[in-house]
């Protein structure tokens, strides 16, 4: 069960921005937690180039990305406060 509340600010962020498929530019410390907790996972891809470059790309889990996206439509709209 993905309990959002028991992470970071900016673990949060990180998982939210790798959900919303921007899986670059995020620092390295909560990429480790948050793929230690099983809730992104990391495959290697291969770029094309001389000499060719293998870069990580992030992805949530379906399961963990459900609970990501009930949990954001739960949240209280910016607009309302």
């Amino acid at each position: 069960m993905l309990d959002m509340d028991a992470l970071t600010s900016r673990q949060r962020d990180t998982l939210s921005r790798i959900a919303c498929g921007l899986d670059t530019g995020n620092h390295p410390a909560p990429l480790k937690v948050l793929a230690e907790k099983g809730l992104i996972v990391g495959h290697r891809q291969q770029l094309p180039g001389v000499p060719p470059v293998e870069v990580v790309r992030w992805e949530v889990p379906l399961d963990v990305h459900i609970q990501w996206a009930a949990w954001c439509a739960a949240q209280p709209d910016e607009e309302n406060e």
